[in-house]
């Protein structure tokens, strides 16, 4: 079984905030590679398909580099969330050309609304934006 993205994004900037808040809280400058590390997880929220491999490779090196820097500095919170990012951008190399997008909520991609009206069909017909009731007023 394969996870989806939500589980690996989750687990890849719940990471990168500990080790943000552990840096800020001991002062050291590991939090900027964190801060970098949970800006390459939002964009990871844009991307897919294979530039999505691209970020999760660099997203894991760049967790794996913070992972050393704190272990050079025996800082051993921020550590660990560096391995559990490395772990979960992982997830972003193996699984991200994977998922799939989600069909939007809006109009269907096949549906254009001016060649509706141009055969005589009402596109706005059905739609819950017309909050009149049947038969009443307005």
């Amino acid at each position: 079984m394969r996870p989806g993205r939500g589980p690996v994004t989750v687990a890849t900037a719940a990471a990168g905030l500990v080790v943000v808040l552990a840096a800020q809280a001991a002062g050291s400058p590991l939090g900027s590679v964190a801060w970098a590390l949970l800006a390459g997880v939002g964009l990871s929220l844009m991307l897919r398909g294979f530039s999505l491999r691209i970020v999760g490779i660099a997203l894991a090196t760049l967790a794996v580099a913070g992972a050393g820097w704190a272990a050079v500095e025996a800082r051993w919170v921020e550590l660990g969330g560096f391995v559990v990012a490395a772990v979960a951008a992982a997830g972003f190399v193996l699984w991200g050309p994977g998922w799939v997008r989600r069909p939007s909520a809006g109009p269907r991609a096949g549906s254009d609304p001016w060649k509706a009206m141009d055969g005589g069909i009402d596109p706005t017909d059905g739609d819950e934006q017309d909050m009149r009731q049947p038969g009443g007023p307005g």
